[in-house]
């Protein structure tokens, strides 16, 4: 049975990508830094921090994950401006732990990087995925430097990476991620 490994899985978008692998008969594994109440008992479930490079290190040693689904980020504009440091910390530096934990690991799994449609350059015609990236907020400019990063880590140590600019997307369950974002945005955790 293949696994899968998703960062951040207790976000809106992870709820969603856990039940499509389940049902596609992966053996899913979450990591969050913040259970709640969306993951099911019979997921493999972990606390993780993707900060913590030593935990990201020893979850992907021991699970030797097939796939590797990073969804873990500070993902709202707004809140990026209001912690710049945090969300270049978090989105950077977490994929970073991600990628150099696999690459210790000394094996070859799939990555998804997940990006976003604010990397480009902002105009009022459709985006084409060939546009100018050249973002102008502190979330888009760290997922440019993830894609490169990721890029980096293809040419320099063969892995395989992909990475995607998915647009705004909303759901059933957005409400609670959005109100998670607002206790962060306060300093709190639920």
């Amino acid at each position: 049975m293949k696994k899968v490994l998703i960062t951040g899985a207790s976000g809106f978008v992870g709820n969603y990508l856990i039940k499509e692998f389940k049902n596609s008969g992966y053996f899913v594994i979450a990591c969050d830094i913040n259970k709640g109440n969306s993951i099911s008992e019979d997921i493999l479930y972990y606390d993780m921090d993707i900060l913590d490079k030593k935990r990201v290190e020893e979850i992907i040693s021991e699970n030797k994950p097939d796939y590797i689904v990073n969804l873990a980020a500070i993902s709202s504009v707004g809140l990026s401006w209001k912690i710049p440091e945090k969300t270049m910390e978090v989105n950077i530096i977490g994929t970073l732990n991600i990628l150099e934990a696999v690459r210790m690991a000394n094996y070859n799994c799939k990555i998804l990087l997940i990006g976003s449609s604010e990397e480009y350059v902002s105009k009022d015609t459709p985006l084409k995925e060939e546009d100018l990236l050249n973002a102008n907020n502190p979330y888009g400019i760290s997922k440019i430097a993830c894609e490169n990063i990721a890029k980096m880590y293809v040419e320099r140590y063969g892995m395989n990476i992909i990475c995607t600019r998915s647009f705004n997307h909303t759901g059933v369950r957005s409400v609670r991620y959005f109100c998670n974002t607002k206790l962060l945005q306060a300093g709190c955790r639920n």
